[in-house]
């Protein structure tokens, strides 16, 4: 009781109980405590938006009430920064609405350049899981690469485009773009798309309610983007605090507790329930069946089905044979029709034009009936009568004829420079020579090494007609590449036109002999040999079109991009262990999309060389060589015998067989344009069984 009164004697007498020393402490307290929490002396309340129908991110349930990963992490960040947390889940165009006019301080989603106009980005602390939808019993890719060649329904929305363009570059695939998650959907099952590729959010649900049925999701999740928070720009204080707080989180583990709770890898169960299912009614089905018939009845009609099945099985397998010869044979002339260099097919015995894509027409200026059927010396006038008896000396003695300079001269008279290659090729019993015309009049304008190059040619060919004892060596960097692209274009497509013409008339052969099976096997292989053709047109297509690309150099962050390509990368594979080690990379000065292609080359080369090794280790670092900066990915992986090294940069020369590692071939040739575009420089250094060092840089020699 004293020490009460005292007390009260103290607030009397001073007008504040501050007065006395006891209050003086605690004032220091408080005020120590606003010090540390600037947000909440700032800012009480912690307005945060969100999407109504994101799960398992954030969406309403039931009740009405939110819930989901980003609302429980929204609670953490409030407890961690001593303020309240308001949660306003609605629409999400509604809730951009209400960011960008200031009523609402904080929203979660994927950072896009659009959106770095309004928004400031914290570090992403998780990652949206996309799946590949697909009808029910089709084999779903495993990987990014696996989507090469195939129809893909996925939304038209602005993350989406900038993910495509950002990191699907490379994949040669048709982008079906639709309005939303159940559009994507339907284009699927109703055969516009092979698959979809969408996020799981927004996908699961649709699949799940019944409104597809028949399309299920694969069973491997990949990360193509990253979701951050983000608050108004210009307003670093808050989103300082934000970012200590999440880090915080994740140091103490209430951050990846979450991403495991609410964010884990649940594959999709729609396909055996649709199986369930279908099992249930055949069981129903036969039920009812045993109870309307009798035995002997039974045993009867279910001989006659067999019978009846067996015919039109075999009848549709026949129908399915003779339908993939068709197809087969329109892709062989799609393929060689839509060919942007001119090709010609010339009989060996009789040298006359057998056919010719319009390319050629094109080149020439001749209607095609005055070319296809013509013979070879018609073209005499355009091309020239001593070339054309080099050519056919050329042929006869060596069987193909590599990058050999001529000026074609077209109808109107104008002269266009070109290099022809040709190759003699057996196809069944004829003998025939299919000859490729490479156009190269605009690049030789552009490129003043390829001009070099294309001179040292004519050169060479002059001393040949001479008849000089010792012929002109390769003079140069330009002649070498353009052998390099020529050789690469009349070789390796003759493979694989040799395999769709070979398997073609092994179908027909089946076919007359009533062996649909085998019939439908060699059906497959032309398809595959026709999109591998189809693929390294492409392929070359855009290697030729790298050094026509111009430049938009700005500041690249490269130790962000080449993390995140690596996380592009590994999506393919989650279960495989790969210890990678990043140390800090200087920025760079050049093209983002054309780097981002370097890096995604070089680290899967490093992934898919290192996958039959039990400890795999990669490391991506970089160093200083005088005054230029050189990026180095490292990896303990295959490797390769170096004396072959000569052939690394040529396109389609592999230093590993097919059946040791897939690829295209193309990825290193891409690397060594891209960054020779740029000025700079890259060398690779490998031991078999060691491992391979790779190194580039941008910078161009002092």
């Amino acid at each position: 009781m004293p020490r009460s009164t005292h007390a009260k004697s103290d607030q009397r007498g001073d007008g504040s109980w501050l007065g006395g020393r006891a209050g003086r402490w605690l004032c220091a307290l408080v005020l120590a405590w606003v010090a540390a929490c600037p947000v909440a002396g700032a800012q009480t309340t912690l307005r945060y938006g969100g999407d109504a129908a994101f799960a398992p991110f954030e969406s309403l349930n039931a009740s009405g009430q939110p819930e989901g990963f980003q609302i429980e992490l929204m609670q953490a960040v409030g407890r961690e920064l001593g303020v309240e947390v308001s949660i306003s889940l609605q629409a999400w165009p509604a809730t951009v609405e209400a960011f960008k006019a200031g009523r609402v301080d904080v929203i979660a989603m994927v950072e896009t350049t659009e959106r770095r106009a309004y928004a400031q980005f914290l570090e992403g602390h998780a990652a949206p899981a996309f799946a590949v939808y697909l009808p029910v019993g089709k084999p779903a890719p495993r990987a990014l690469q696996d989507l090469q060649g195939s129809r893909i329904a996925v939304l038209d929305h602005e993350p989406m485009r900038e993910s495509l363009r950002k990191w699907l570059s490379g994949i040669d695939a048709i982008y079906v773009r639709t309005p939303d998650a159940l559009s994507a959907l339907k284009a699927v099952q109703l055969g516009f798309a092979d698959m979809a590729l969408l996020p799981r959010a927004y996908a699961d649900p649709v699949v799940a309610s019944g409104a597809v049925p028949g399309l299920v999701a694969g069973l491997t999740n990949l990360s193509l983007q990253t979701y951050s928070l983000a608050v108004v720009r210009d307003n670093d204080e808050l989103r300082q605090h934000l970012q200590g707080a999440l880090d915080r989180l994740e140091t103490n583990g209430t951050l990846p507790a979450l991403r495991e709770r609410w964010l884990s890898d649940k594959p999709a169960n729609a396909e055996r329930q649709a199986m369930e299912r279908d099992l249930a009614q055949q069981l129903q089905w036969t039920w009812w069946i045993a109870v309307g018939g009798s035995l002997l009845l039974l045993a009867a009609v279910y001989l006659l089905r067999q019978r009846g099945r067996a015919v039109a099985t075999e009848r549709a397998r026949r129908q399915a044979a003779e339908q993939s010869l068709r197809r087969s044979e329109e892709l062989l002339d799609h393929t060689f029709q839509r060919n942007p260099e001119p090709m010609l097919v010339i009989d060996h015995a009789s040298g006359v034009v057998q056919d010719a894509n319009p390319a050629v027409a094109a080149l020439l200026g001749l209607p095609e009936h005055e070319v296809v059927g013509q013979p070879l010396r018609a073209l005499a006038h355009h091309i020239g009568m001593d070339n054309l008896k080099r050519m056919a000396r050329a042929i006869d003695l060596d069987g193909l004829l590599d990058a050999m300079p001529v000026a074609v001269t077209r109808a109107d008279g104008q002269q266009r420079a070109c290099l022809i290659s040709a190759d003699k090729l057996r196809v069944g019993e004829l003998t025939i020579v299919l000859c490729i015309v490479r156009d190269v009049t605009e690049r030789l304008a552009q490129d003043p090494v390829f001009r070099q190059g294309y001179q040292a040619l004519n050169d060479e060919l002059a001393q040949d007609r001479r008849d000089a004892p010792e012929s002109v060596p390769p003079s140069d960097t330009g002649e070498d590449r353009l052998r390099e692209f020529t050789r690469a274009v009349a070789h390796d497509l003759r493979a694989p036109l040799l395999a769709i013409q070979g398997f073609m008339g092994l179908m027909r052969e089946r076919l007359k002999l009533g062996h649909t099976e085998e019939a439908l096997e060699y059906s497959e292989q032309v398809d595959k040999a026709t999109r591998r053709m189809n693929a390294m047109i492409e392929a070359l297509c855009n290697l030729a079109q790298i050094d026509q690309h111009a430049l938009r150099r700005s500041t690249i962050d490269m130790s962000a991009l080449a993390q995140d390509t690596w996380t592009l990368v590994c999506s393919g594979d989650m279960a495989r262990s790969i210890e990678i080690r990043f140390d800090p990379l200087p920025p760079a000065q050049g093209d983002a999309d054309l780097v981002a292609q370097v890096w995604q080359n070089l680290l899967h080369n490093a992934w898919k060389y290192t996958a039959r090794v039990p400890l795999a280790r990669v490391r991506v670092d970089s160093f200083q060589e005088g005054r230029r900066t050189w990026y180095r990915v490292a990896d303990n992986g295959a490797g390769f015998d170096m004396a072959h090294a000569r052939a690394l940069f040529q396109p389609f020369r592999r230093m590993h067989s097919a059946s040791q590692f897939e690829g295209s071939g193309i990825g290193l040739s891409m690397v060594q344009r891209i960054v020779r575009h740029h000025g700079g420089k890259v060398r690779v250094r490998s031991q078999s069984g060691v491992g391979t060092v790779a190194e580039f840089t941008l910078d161009p020699s002092a």
